[in-house]
C-alpha cells in the first residue's frame, strides 16, 4: 500500500528543492499534472469540484501551498484554498498577493492577459517560465511513483490483451479502440490521456502520403477501415491510473499469426532496443542512447518524424527527457540519465512492401542499469 500523504509530501519536497536550485521563490502552476504533483488535488476541466472551466491555479512558495478555484473538500488539509476571479486583472491581483514578496516567480501556462497583468502587479519581480523547477522535480521518480506507474502499465497491458482476440479480418479499427476503452474501464481506468490508436501500418510509402518527407511511413489515426488479412495493427494508448500514465504500444498481426516478414521486422526492433538498453544506466547521456539506436538501425532514424526514440513519463503524461528530437545530439549531450528516471523506448522499423513494427518498452533507471516496467508480448 502507498501512503498518499507521504507521496504528496515527497513530491512537494522535491519541487521545493528544485525551486531553490532554479532560484524560484514562488511558482504559479496551471497544468493539471503540475497542480496534482504539488498539491495532490485533481482539478480537472469539467469536474464538478472546479468553480469554472478556468481559472484554477496552484501557488507554491517556501512556506505555503495554495490552490485556487477548487472546492475545499477536494483539497488535502495541508493545502490552503481560495477563489480565483475570471477577470484577468483581478486574477493577477490574487496571484500577486499569494506570491507576496517573491522577486523571482516561475509561471506555467497562464492566459496571456492574466500573465501580462501579473507582471504589472509585481513591479521589480522577474516572471519567467516555471518549467525549470517543475521538470527538474518531476524527471526523477520516487519509489512509490514507480510502483504506481508499474500498476498503471499492468492494468493497461491487460486491457490491450483482452482485445487481441478480436483483431481479425473484417473488424473495424474504431471498434477495437472501443473494446479497449471498455476493457480499461473494467480495470478502473476511465481517464484517457493518449487517444487509443488501433490502425493498420502502411506497407508502401505510396499508401501514406501524409508522412513527413524522409521519414518512415507511419499512421496513427484510427478510422472505420476494416482490417484485412495480413494487416499489421499498431496499438498505442495512454491511460491514467491514480494520475500516472501508462504509455503502452504493441504491433499485432491481424489474425494473431505473424508472417515471416513480420518476425523479421520484430527482430530488427528487438536488436535496436537491445542495443539501447545496453547503454541504459546512470550518468550516460541521452545522446549515447540516440547514437546506439542509429548504429543498430544501420542508417536513418528508427522512429517517425516528429516522434522520438524515447521520452519520459510520469504523473499526468509524457514529460522529459526527450531523446531523438530535432533539438539534436548536441542538446542531448547535456542530458544525463539518473536513478529514478522512467523512459519509454519506442523505436519503429519499416521496410517498403513489408510494412513496419512499432512497440513501446518502459524502463526505470536503477543504480546499476535499468528495470523493465513493461514489454510487448513475444
Amino acid at each position: 500500500m502507498i501512503d498518499p500523504d507521504a507521496l504528496r509530501a515527497g513530491r512537494r519536497a522535491r519541487l521545493r528543492a528544485a525551486m531553490r536550485e532554479a532560484g524560484h521563490e514562488a511558482l504559479v502552476l496551471t497544468a493539471a499534472g503540475s497542480i496534482r504533483y504539488a498539491t495532490g488535488a485533481v482539478p480537472l476541466h469539467g469536474d464538478s469540484s472546479v468553480e469554472a472551466a478556468w481559472p484554477f491555479a496552484a501557488i507554491i512558495t517556501a512556506e505555503r501551498t495554495i490552490l485556487l478555484g477548487v472546492e475545499r473538500d477536494r483539497v488535502p488539509a495541508d493545502v490552503e484554498t481560495g477563489a480565483l476571479p475570471r477577470d484577468p486583472v483581478r486574477a493577477a491581483a490574487v496571484l500577486a498577493d499569494c506570491v507576496a514578496s517573491a522577486r523571482r516567480v516561475g509561471v506555467e501556462r497562464l492566459p496571456f492577459a492574466t500573465a501580462a497583468a501579473l507582471e504589472r502587479a509585481l513591479p521589480g519581480a522577474t516572471v519567467e517560465p516555471a518549467e525549470r523547477s517543475v521538470m527538474a522535480a518531476r524527471v526523477v521518480k520516487m519509489a512509490d511513483e514507480i510502483r504506481l506507474l508499474r500498476d498503471a502499465i499492468r492494468r493497461t497491458e491487460a486491457a490491450v490483451a483482452d482485445v487481441l482476440p478480436a483483431v481479425v479480418p473484417g473488424v473495424r479499427e474504431i471498434d477495437l479502440a472501443g473494446r479497449f476503452l471498455a476493457a480499461s474501464a473494467r480495470r478502473g481506468m476511465a481517464v484517457c490521456h493518449v487517444e487509443p490508436i488501433w490502425c493498420a501500418i502502411p506497407r508502401h510509402a505510396a499508401d501514406a502520403p501524409w508522412t513527413f518527407r524522409g521519414g518512415p511511413p507511419y499512421r496513427e489515426l484510427t478510422g472505420e477501415r476494416p482490417l484485412a488479412p495480413g494487416d499489421q495493427v499498431m496499438i498505442d494508448t495512454g491511460m491514467l491510473h491514480a494520475g500516472y500514465l501508462a504509455d503502452v504500444g504493441w504491433t499485432w498481426p491481424c489474425g494473431g499469426v505473424p508472417s515471416a516478414h513480420d518476425r523479421t521486422l520484430r527482430a530488427r526492433w528487438d536488436e535496436i532496443v537491445g542495443t539501447v538498453l545496453a547503454e541504459c544506466r546512470p550518468g550516460v547521456t541521452a545522446a549515447t542512447l540516440h547514437r546506439a539506436a542509429l548504429r543498430a538501425h544501420g542508417g536513418g532514424a528508427p522512429w517517425p518524424t516528429p516522434l522520438y526514440l524515447a521520452h519520459g513519463v510520469g504523473l499526468g503524461g509524457v514529460e522529459p527527457p526527450f531523446i531523438g528530437t530535432d533539438l539534436g545530439l548536441a542538446a542531448e549531450e547535456r542530458v544525463l540519465l539518473a536513478e529514478g528516471m522512467v523512459l519509454v523506448l519506442e523505436p519503429y522499423v519499416w521496410e517498403e512492401g513489408r510494412g513496419g513494427y512499432r512497440a513501446e518498452l518502459t524502463i526505470a533507471i536503477t543504480p546499476t542499469g535499468y528495470d523493465r516496467l513493461s514489454a510487448p508480448p513475444p
